[in-house]
């Protein structure tokens, strides 16, 4: 299901200063445009060719609010882009290339492929930034960067559907917001997982694998979370690592090791996919480092929690990096050191990563990119 299905030609570029421009089509970036242009905010959204990040790939939603039954991520991702439209944001199915961030006054031109600044002027208050796009740019007052992230996969055949995302953790999709946060696991079509029978985000679909086998890859923090999220559902949790030794915290590694239910298998290296005919996931092809012999174990889910890669291309060299990668915010609602730029959801966010607090992290934004339009304008 596209979230462009059915409707008709969108609005063009436009030709004057608008007031925001959200940078992204997943929950913080839709979030954002919602309370935005229900401020009377002249915003336009750059939602990408893809848009709606992970929450395209996954089938069934049940951790958002207001959906007891569930909801498909697709369709989430469509009703949020309406009402997006409805309240008065302008959508286009666009990708932002490049930035041309201004500290004050007129922006400077930009090395292709790069985003640039201008010096500080005198009013950076009223400083406008240029969003580059393929059909022309896109002079603005705000900026919400909820670019997100992408979970790093493990590059294996069929690991997504096909027509999906060819370079896990790179920037060819920078207009979609992406992330396990958002509550979703890659692949589509028929099984579990999102369809494929492997997913990045426990927390959002382990009640899916309820009493059956499953892999979870990786040796961090990460991957003993997903390991306890999936042990209150599945019948048996296989932890592969590749190393000897685990980087998780102790105490997270005690829990794991303290499961009746959970075996963990070091020097492990997950090498194929086993699929039965109808393109269920039965099973992993497992080698063993230290010998090279492989062994086959079967599981109906795998999860790979081997850390996510924040979209940050955008804003290379002009907004702090954490120690993790992500946006550094120095204010409320995601300010950055850049006057009117603001960030949300998963580019900023190395915790949670859910699609809920993407949602409210670009509501955040948005309330306070309201109070700096109305300095703005005075």
């Amino acid at each position: 299901m596209s979230i462009w299905a059915n409707v008709a030609a969108g609005p063009t570029l436009p030709m004057d200063t608008v007031d925001a421009v959200v940078v992204g089509g997943g929950p913080a970036g839709w979030t954002a445009a919602i309370y935005l242009a229900r401020a009377c905010a002249d915003t336009v959204v750059l939602a990408g060719t893809a848009p709606g990040g992970q929450l395209m790939d996954t089938g069934i939603v049940e951790n958002f609010p207001g959906f007891p039954e569930g909801i498909d991520g697709p369709e989430l991702m469509a009703r949020m882009r309406e009402q997006a439209e409805r309240a008065g944001a302008r959508v286009l199915a666009l990708d932002a290339d490049n930035i041309r961030y201004a500290t004050g006054g007129s922006p400077s031109t930009a090395t292709p492929g790069r985003a640039s600044a201008e010096a500080p002027g005198t009013s950076p208050g009223r400083a406008l930034h240029e969003v580059v796009t393929a059909e022309g740019t896109v002079r603005t007052r705000a900026i919400v960067l909820a670019t997100g992230s992408a979970p790093r996969r493990l590059g294996l055949p069929g690991e997504i559907r096909p027509g999906g995302e060819s370079q896990p953790g790179g920037e060819t999709q920078p207009g979609g917001e992406a992330g396990t946060g958002d509550g979703a696991g890659t692949g589509g079509g028929a099984g579990l997982g999102g369809g494929l029978g492997v997913a990045y985000c426990a927390v959002c679909e382990a009640p899916l694998f309820k009493g059956r086998d499953v892999a979870v890859v990786g040796g961090g923090d990460s991957a003993m979370e997903e390991v306890l999220a999936l042990s209150r559902h599945a019948r048996r949790v296989h932890l592969l690592h590749r190393g000897d030794t685990f980087r998780a915290t102790p105490v997270l590694l005690g829990r794991v090791r303290a499961l009746p239910h959970v075996e963990i298998g070091t020097g492990r290296v997950v090498r194929a996919l086993r699929r039965d005919t109808d393109g269920r996931l039965v099973g992993l092809s497992v080698e063993h480092t230290a010998t090279g012999t492989a062994e086959d174990l079967a599981v109906q889910g795998l999860f790979v929690a081997i850390g996510h890669e924040p979209r940050t291309r955008l804003a290379d060299g002009f907004v702090t990096l954490t120690a993790t990668g992500h946006l550094h915010s120095t204010g409320p609602g995601g300010a950055t050191e850049l006057p009117g730029v603001f960030v949300a959801g998963d580019v900023a966010d190395d915790r949670f990563r859910q699609a809920v607090t993407a949602a409210g992290a670009g509501c955040a934004a948005a309330l306070e990119i309201t109070r700096y339009l109305e300095d703005v304008h005075a």
